[in-house]
């Protein structure tokens, strides 16, 4: 009994060392040589660009196009409602503990939820199960399905290879419905963020951030809403004027009055809806899954472009040599955009951008009292204005005293919120999550919902249910104007991804023993 468990720890603990050691790299190379840094700080966002458009796109076309088929299209749909089910999972989870350690009054709540919702579903787990696919352990899995299919020889086979090719291609019909969330749900809520700070200052109360709709879109509502209410209210002034008017006419023009707001709300639902659809459309990302499932549907093309002597193999071969670098490639960027390596004045907005920012309410500056809440508010603001204030000179002295007594109540009041916000997300993103993952995963194996789809795809959703969150949330947010909500994430994202190097290890050796032909509860059954 001890050597198998044994292999599945050597199994899970090599491939998320693997991913570990591809992160150090690219974080060293932020760091040396001192003088010029081979990745410069500068350059990061250029990189990630770069990286998404040349590496990862062809990663995500030609990973659905090689790999999936379309016979195996009709057994996957199970995986896309798990995805939908596990992200379901990860926000209820988030919201539920965040309300238990008392963040719901905190400004970065909203992106915070959906930071840790939506996970980095894609280079991760591509890194991890090569890896995997090595050890015979996890070839066990494969070896059953070809088995369960009548295939006498699979011991001809690579097991490897088939196992590369299952786990791309439920990554990647997973990575469908994570897309469609996404760009409906996700990114249109953190990019509505801006109704909150458009009109108003920086420092906004938490009640401020509304999530219906973008700020042109809310004004437009409303003036819509003003036009509605005079349509409404002028009949009943000309009623009021006008005695000769009978009953029965004010109730025709209230019933017409109804069937106007439900019709404008009506029309303002098709607009949002459009509006949903339009931005999951436009989605390089979305349009690159959707390009893949298609050259999967087309089994000449498929031919053409990935097997050997293809017609087109030429730029199938180049996509594959693309697609090859773009997780190791991604993946050192994630953790080059992770260092703390910018100026003082951004590791300083940094390091309180956990904490909310305060009201507008200049009184509460320090005058040179002893308050401790005064010294809170000086700690956690942020001018981001270029004008000079009248109490700009109150607000450096106030800085310095903090800096002379930092041993303050203050202080450590800070230091105890930053730290729930800290176990807030790992608990929710890497412990609870992928555990009641996990659990719905053994509940629908006896039930054999996912009877029909490769035994390893359990293993790739209880990974995916268990990996740090996506840092392209970090760039959405940077992209709309929310520094401070950005630096929030990232940092956030830091001890995350560390401790997920020991958190994935632990599921994935989990996963394996549980889900082994051997030991899977209702294999007996």
């Amino acid at each position: 009994m001890a050597s198998p468990v044994l292999s599945v720890v050597i199994a899970s603990a090599s491939s998320v060392g693997k991913t570990f050691l591809i992160g150090l790299a690219g974080y060293l190379a932020t760091k040396f040589p001192t003088e010029s840094p081979l990745i410069p700080p500068s350059s990061l966002s250029a990189l990630s660009r770069m990286t998404f458009i040349v590496l990862i796109l062809p990663l995500i076309y030609s990973g659905v196009a090689s790999s999936v088929s379309l016979s195996e299209l009709e057994s996957l749909y199970p995986v896309m409602v798990f995805s939908v089910v596990i992200l379901a999972v990860s926000f209820l989870t988030t919201v539920i503990l965040g309300l238990l350690f008392g963040m719901r009054k905190e400004t970065y709540f909203i992106p915070l939820c959906i930071a840790s919702t939506f996970p980095n579903i894609v280079a991760l787990p591509i890194i991890i199960f090569p890896t995997l696919c090595e050890y015979e352990v996890v070839q066990d899995l494969v070896r059953e399905d070809l088995v369960s299919q009548q295939q006498n020889s699979s011991t001809d086979l690579d097991l490897m290879e088939v196992c590369k090719k299952q786990v791309n291609a439920i990554v990647f019909t997973y990575f469908f419905g994570f897309s469609v969330l996404f760009w409906s749900i996700g990114y249109r809520t953190l990019t509505t963020l801006k109704i909150g700070v458009g009109v108003e200052s920086v420092h906004r109360n938490d009640g401020d951030v509304d999530l219906d709709t973008n700020s042109n879109s809310r004004h437009l509502e409303q003036t819509n809403r003003e036009n509605d209410d005079e349509e409404c209210s002028n009949p009943t002034d000309s009623l009021t004027q006008g005695e000769n008017l009978t009953n029965l006419s004010e109730q025709q023009k209230t019933c017409h009055c109804g069937m106007s707001n439900n019709i404008t709300r009506m029309k303002r639902l098709l607009h949002s809806v459009k509006e949903m659809v339009v931005s999951i459309c436009k989605s390089t990302g979305f349009i690159a899954l959707v390009l893949g499932f298609v050259t999967s549907c087309i089994t000449p093309l498929q031919s053409a472009l990935f097997e050997a002597g293809g017609s087109l193999r030429v730029f199938g071969s180049a996509l594959e040599s693309l697609s090859s670098a773009g997780t190791t490639f991604a993946t050192m960027i994630v953790a080059a955009s992770l260092v703390n390596i910018g100026p003082r004045e951004d590791r300083e907005q940094e390091h309180s951008a956990l904490i909310s920012p305060p009201n507008n309410n200049d009184s509460r500056v320090d005058q040179g009292g002893n308050d401790a809440n005064d010294t809170s508010v000086l700690e956690n603001q942020v001018d981001t204005s270029d004008e000079p204030r009248s109490g700009n000179l109150e607000v450096s002295r106030g800085r310095m005293r903090t800096v002379i007594v930092p041993c303050n109540c203050s202080c450590s009041s800070m230091e105890r919120k930053t730290m729930l916000i800290y176990i807030w997300q790992i608990l929710a993103r890497l412990f609870v999550t992928p555990g009641i993952v996990f659990g719905i995963l053994m509940e629908t194996d006896c039930s054999k919902f996912l009877q029909h789809v490769p035994n390893i795809a359990r293993l790739v959703l209880l990974i995916n249910a268990a990996v740090p969150g996506a840092l392209i949330i970090v760039v959405i947010l940077k992209a709309e104007g929310f520094t401070n909500e950005a630096a929030a994430v990232s940092k956030t994202y830091l001890p995350s991804y560390c401790l997920s190097v020991f958190t994935l290890a632990l599921w994935s050796s989990l996963g394996l023993m549980a889900f082994h032909p051997d030991r899977r509860s209702c294999a007996t059954e």
